[in-house]
């Protein structure tokens, strides 16, 4: 039998372990330095994580590598191997725990189907904010939602865009279970050329719908 691949930590570990690193290489610390100084108070669910970083990094390769070997999530690698191209992975791995700390900072979800959109939709605009392509963003995006219908219409939406078609045009005959508010939002600011800016906007309110009652949720869109 093949080895079971590593669990990536809980979400509360990798917010932690981002803001930090980011923190310490803001600062300029060399990478190992870094990772060294970090790994010093880390809790004991990162210390596998910093040890390949660190094998990683000494062995000339990045730390997103190391988070591919260890199975951590694409939106997590993505984002870091985004700003390791750039020379600069801080801003990443900062702006990585502020998505997640406002997905963890909202209310349990009531509707899993609005809170899966939210997901996906929050992490599309920070990965687009920080020059990842549309196609790849969206790949990873759905990636946040498995086993969900959200999943499955931002693959469809992938699929549309990459043959031409805007994302709010993608997403209307495929996202029936959204709120009208929601595509509205996407297609002005596709329009005005702020769609990075404002698909977090779009996930905290679905974030918040998804918090609420059914009946809550019915009668605000009314």
């Amino acid at each position: 039998m093949s080895a079971k691949p590593p669990a990536a930590p809980p979400v509360p570990d990798i917010i932690w372990l981002c803001r930090r690193l980011a923190s310490a290489l803001q600062v300029d610390q060399p990478i190992l330095s870094a990772l060294d100084s970090v790994a010093e108070d880390a809790p004991s669910a990162l210390a596998r994580p910093l040890q390949t970083m660190r094998a990683s990094v000494r062995s000339g390769r990045r730390i997103s590598d190391a988070l591919v070997q260890l199975h951590w999530p694409s939106f997590v690698w993505g984002m870091v191997r985004n700003g390791e191209n750039r020379g600069d992975p801080a801003p990443a791995l900062a702006l990585i725990a502020d998505r997640l700390e406002a997905e963890q900072a909202a209310s349990p979800p009531k509707n899993r189907g609005l809170h899966a959109y939210a997901l996906g939709f929050g992490r599309l605009g920070v990965m687009l904010g920080v020059g990842l392509p549309i196609l790849t963003a969206l790949e990873t995006a759905a990636a946040a939602a498995p086993r969900s219908q959200a999943h499955d219409v931002l693959m469809a939406a992938r699929t549309a865009v990459r043959g031409g078609a805007e994302l709010s045009d993608a997403l209307e005959p495929l996202a029936a279970d959204l709120p009208d508010m929601t595509l509205d939002m996407i297609r002005d600011a596709e329009r005005e050329g702020r769609l990075a800016q404002a698909l977090p906007i779009v996930a905290d309110y679905l974030l918040d719908e998804a918090a609420q009652t059914p009946h809550r949720a019915r009668k605000q869109e009314v």
